[in-house]
C-alpha cells in the first residue's frame, strides 16, 4: 500500500482530520483541519511530511477552520469544490460561536477547484476524487489505496445531516447508492466523525441504506 494516513479527532465537533502520506516520498496531504492546529504541526513534523495539499471534503467551518494556516505555513494547494466556496464566508458567523479565538482564522480560497473525476497526485500515488452532494452541494470523497476519506457523505451505519443550507437527502442517497456501494465491499472508508468502516458492513447496517 502506498499511501499511509494517521487520524485525529480536531475541534469543537471532533471532526476527523487525516494526514495522508505517499510512503515513497513523504508527500502528504491533510483533510479537514477544522482544529488542533498545532497537533496537526506536530505530526507532520515528526512523521517528517512535506505537506503539499489540505483538501476539504465540504466546506462546512468544522472541517476547514485552519485551512488557511495550514496551506500558509506549508505553501500548500488547498482542493475543494467550487460549490461550497461560499460556505468559507457565510459559515464565519457560526463558526464564532464554536471556536474561542476566531483571530486564528486565516481567510483563504481555493487554489484547485475538484470536480468528480479529478485526479490528485501526492508523490507516486493517485488520489481520485468523487463527487458526493446531499451533505452539502460540493461534498467531496477523496478515494486511495488505503480506502476512501467520504467526510459527512457516509459515517459508521449513519449518513450525513441533509437539514443544512444545500443539503438533499435524495442526493446523498443518490451519491452513496452510485459512487460508495458501487466499491468492493473491502474497502475500508474513513469518514469525517466517528469510527471508521466498510462498504460491506455499510451495505448490511446501515438503516438508510437496507
Amino acid at each position: 500500500m502506498s499511501i499511509e494516513f494517521r487520524s485525529l479527532a480536531v475541534g469543537p465537533l471532533q471532526t476527523n482530520c487525516y494526514l495522508l502520506w505517499d510512503n515513497s516520498t513523504r508527500k502528504s496531504a491533510i483533510i479537514d483541519p477544522g482544529g488542533n492546529r498545532d497537533d496537526i504541526v506536530s505530526i507532520a513534523s515528526s512523521l517528517e511530511l512535506d505537506v503539499e495539499w489540505i483538501l476539504l471534503t465540504h466546506g462546512h467551518f468544522d472541517h476547514t477552520f485552519f485551512a488557511g494556516d495550514l496551506a500558509r505555513l506549508y505553501s500548500a494547494r488547498i482542493g475543494m469544490h467550487t460549490s461550497d466556496v461560499p460556505m468559507l464566508s457565510d459559515g464565519l458567523g457560526i463558526a464564532a460561536m464554536y471556536y474561542d479565538d476566531m483571530s486564528e482564522y486565516v481567510a483563504f480560497s481555493p487554489t484547485d477547484l475538484l470536480a468528480q473525476g479529478s485526479i490528485l497526485q501526492l508523490g507516486e500515488s493517485d488520489i481520485r476524487v468523487l463527487h458526493t452532494p446531499g451533505h452539502s452541494q460540493g461534498g467531496l470523497c477523496f478515494v486511495t489505496d488505503a480506502g476512501v476519506f467520504c467526510g459527512d457523505t457516509i459515517f459508521c451505519e449513519s449518513i450525513g445531516r441533509t437539514d443544512f443550507p444545500g443539503g438533499s437527502f435524495s442526493d446523498l442517497m443518490h451519491s452513496i447508492k452510485s459512487k460508495i456501494l458501487t466499491m468492493d465491499d473491502a474497502v475500508n472508508l474513513y469518514p469525517g466523525h466517528g469510527p471508521s468502516t466498510t462498504v460491506g458492513n455499510e451495505r448490511l447496517y446501515n438503516p438508510y441504506i437496507r
